[in-house]
């Protein structure tokens, strides 16, 4: 296997740049869908990101939600050990984040655009914050911008503010600015020591196609004349919820709901025009990834520059019943995850499981460097040497609920309600038919939610054990001894083994499917 630290052409450790958008599914990607590919989509650059790199398509969030999913790609940790477990929860102190340890072996760090992961960190060299979205956000450098230009900051349709003003705009030109600078020489992170000379690690954090749906200029009629995949939505549907889905997204106040007739059906006009404001939010964020990516191509950076593009988590645009994020529908749990480096990862492939603490050791693997209490996989490394992913399922954790995904079989858990929800993916891909209680479907239900339960008890935060525990008693050495040993990832393996025994048990009839409740 070669040495992560000394990848690249140009002999030493490349340079690193996530994109990052805001509730994109992985249907406003062409590419995502393996043989015929989402032909709705208008993704052109990211399909050649895709083309030029590795597309992971089981690429989950580890929270289907902002906050803490942001919160996870900074610690590397689940929600339950970095504390962020829903929106406006605020994460632990004192956790190491991986700025910091990018600094350490010599990256000079920049971040442009949102955050929303609490207090940001001073290894953050250079600071391009948004303080709120695109509507709102006091007297932040977008509305610097726009003042400059003669707009106010407004988010609604149609929009006022020209294209090239616009907020995703902004945040290419500063990225593009910043990594500029850098290339040039010029110190930006007060250490005197002239840029070029050091690798970067840039975070370019988009906000769209998050909401007010306000695609700028032609982009709001760039779906004007596409077909989009029917809904994905059964009428009564959403009363079958569980009642903590319907509380986190609203559907116990009646919000969020699939906008109906008088006479109670669908109103399809107005989630149809919806819809297409949506993707064309999408299909503007694509354009403005292809300006990042020309600019490396011109500045001879593409080669040694490792370039990530994922999002936070998606939407459901009605499917199921309403439109938001807080649930473990494949529509917002999933997420879109290409990695991309020509020279020294491959490209044109595809591969299976990730979630976004991986990507935080993957990055730091890219860097040189790792931290043991991480509780995600180095991609990176299997990725230059060809092999295949580390992880072999998926897991998350949104608030009081938590759910694990393979290949197979979809497990959400609600331990309030003591209720469950289990999928078959492959033969639902529209997660319609629920078979947790179907007694065809007993053995497999049990040893998916004796996994889920077992990662679950045995997530800890591994850091703060090891800088605790001081052995000072014959009996505590012992523990203390143990302790020394515990790595950030050894539940998600011991997860993993679980998930090939279950996929590996015997497949259930299809015609289990009539007797599904």
């Amino acid at each position: 296997m070669r040495d992560t630290s000394t990848v690249g052409k140009s002999g030493g450790r490349p340079n690193i740049l996530l994109i990052t958008t805001d509730t994109s599914r992985c249907d406003t990607l062409a590419c995502y869908a393996p043989s015929t590919g989402y032909p709705h989509a208008l993704s052109p650059h990211l399909d050649r990101l895709a083309r030029e790199g590795v597309i992971f398509d089981q690429a989950h969030t580890p929270a289907p939600v902002c906050m803490p999913a942001r919160c996870s790609l900074l610690t590397g940790l689940h929600t339950p050990v970095h504390g962020c477990v829903e929106n406006g929860v605020a994460r632990r102190a004192g956790q190491t984040v991986f700025p910091d340890l990018l600094t350490a072996q010599g990256y000079t760090n920049s971040i442009v655009g949102k955050t929303y992961f609490g207090p940001g960190a001073d290894s953050f060299h250079v600071q391009h914050v948004l303080s709120g979205g695109k509507e709102s956000g006091g007297d932040d450098f977008y509305t610097q911008h726009l003042r400059k230009h003669g707009h106010q900051r407004v988010s609604r349709h149609p929009n006022p503010i020209p294209e090239e003003h616009f907020l995703e705009s902004l945040l290419v030109d500063t990225t593009i600015r910043e990594i500029d600078r850098h290339v040039a020489g010029e110190p930006r992170d007060g250490s005197g020591a002239a840029g070029s000379r050091k690798p970067f690690f840039a975070f370019c954090s988009m906000i769209s196609p998050h909401g007010p749906l306000d695609p700028p200029g032609a982009w709001a009629n760039a779906y004007d004349d596409r077909p989009l995949p029917p809904l994905n939505y059964v009428p009564g549907e959403a009363e079958r919820h569980p009642q903590h889905l319907r509380d986190l997204v609203g559907l116990a106040d009646g919000r969020d709901r699939v906008p109906s007739l008088p006479d109670g059906t669908p109103d399809m006009a107005a989630i149809d025009a919806e819809r297409r404001l949506y993707y064309g939010l999408a299909a503007y964020c694509d354009a403005q990834i292809g300006r990042l990516l020309s600019f490396l191509d011109e500045r001879g950076l593409r080669e040694n520059t490792l370039v990530i593009f994922t999002s936070d988590h998606g939407a459901t645009l009605y499917d199921h019943g309403f439109h938001n994020k807080h649930h473990f529908y494949d529509e917002a749990w999933r997420v879109p995850l290409i990695i991309s480096q020509p020279g020294t990862l491959p490209q044109g492939e595809r591969r299976d499981f990730a979630i976004w603490n991986d990507l935080t050791a993957t990055i730091l693997a890219a860097a040189g460097t790792s931290c043991s209490t991480l509780q995600g996989f180095d991609l990176y490394t299997p990725l230059v040497a060809g092999e295949t992913s580390p992880r072999r399922c998926a897991v998350s954790h949104l608030h009081r609920a938590f759910a694990l995904a393979t290949q197979r079989w979809k497990i959400e858990y609600y331990p309030e309600e003591r209720r469950g929800r289990l999928f078959d993916r492959v033969n639902d891909p529209a997660e319609q038919t629920d078979f947790y209680a179907d007694p065809a479907h007993r053995t497999v239900r049990a040893a998916l939610l004796q996994a889920l339960l077992t990662w679950r008890s045995e997530l800890t935060d591994v850091q703060w054990l090891q800088e605790h525990t001081s052995g000072s008693t014959k009996v505590a050495g012992r523990a203390a001894a143990h302790i020394r040993t515990l790595r950030g990832t050894d539940a998600e393996q011991r997860l993993n083994e679980a998930a090939e025994e279950i996929e590996a048990m015997s497949t259930i009839a299809p015609q289990a499917h009539a007797r599904a409740t």
